[in-house]
């Protein structure tokens, strides 16, 4: 092929707009699609430069979100010595509000015994319970409302019960018995007492009125039945006695006569 050849005869290419045109494999002018793309890939890098500031922006202004501030934990509550009957015998108590309703335990440190025996009932502190301290195996425990609580053994439901031990505290049955009255118990045999008014002549003369403090007895040894249980309804009978001309006298006094227990809330003693 002549290189020499000369190109002066050849009629100069003009570059039209918006098209590519070829002039010894180079291309002349523009092309509309590509100036789309280039306005698209603009617009999307304005659209993610706008889109991290405002992110930015977000974060800076957005409030930290608060810390819920911890809940100190309640200490655990210790346990109350709610009736002791010695320096090793007591009846244990740990309230969690009011008292009421949390368990009664009986504590014997020198046979290592601990056993739940009622739960606390509002009536407990209203009355004398005497238990003497020379018992061992016979024991009694607070008068219980027993329609309120129907749970340990021994017929809770259905009118007061009187909680009882024969065999030093290990187990407790219930037996009817009077939340009015006063709970004493020395050997085998449990008394309640109350005062009984009357009048000495008809009518209702306050000068007829006479006062008489009267015993019921119970002995735990023989006087209550127990019939049911295992695969039926457990249910016990006691058969109390007008006791005449008797005065209580325990063979040695117990350190307390009343059940107390002081609630966590209030601080009062029920």
């Amino acid at each position: 092929m002549n290189q020499n050849k000369d190109l002066s005869s050849l009629t100069p290419v003009v570059p039209e707009p918006g098209k590519y045109q070829w002039v010894k494999g180079k291309s002349t002018g523009t092309d509309d699609k590509q100036k789309d793309r280039t306005r698209i890939r603009r617009l999307r890098w304005v659209a993610s430069v706008a889109l991290v500031l405002s992110l930015g922006a977000c974060a800076q202004s957005a409030s930290p979100p608060k810390l819920r501030s911890a809940v100190p934990a309640k200490p655990p509550v210790p346990p109350q010595v709610a009736y002791r009957i010695d320096d090793h015998r007591y009846f244990e108590i740990t309230p969690e509000e009011n008292c009421y309703g949390d368990m009664l335990y009986f504590i014997d440190t020198v046979k290592g015994i601990r056993s739940e025996v009622v739960a606390f009932d509002a009536v407990m502190n209203r009355t004398t319970l005497i238990i003497d301290a020379a018992n061992d195996q016979y024991l009694v425990a607070p008068v219980t409302r027993g329609g309120t609580n129907c749970s340990s053994g021994g017929g809770a439901c259905g009118g007061d019960k009187m909680p009882y031990s024969t065999d030093g505290g290990r187990t407790w049955q219930r037996v009817q018995a009077s939340t009015d009255h006063d709970t004493m118990i020395s050997g085998s045999m449990a008394y309640q007492v109350t005062e009984f008014i009357g009048y000495s002549a008809p009518g209702f003369d306050k000068k007829n009125i006479i006062r008489e403090v009267v015993f019921d007895g119970i002995d735990l040894s023989k006087d209550i039945t127990i019939t049911g249980g295992v695969n039926g309804p457990r249910r016990t009978e006691g058969y109390w006695k007008r006791v005449k001309n008797f005065t209580f006298k325990p063979r040695i006094p117990p350190i307390d006569t009343k059940v107390r227990c002081k609630a966590q809330d209030s601080g009062s003693s029920k």
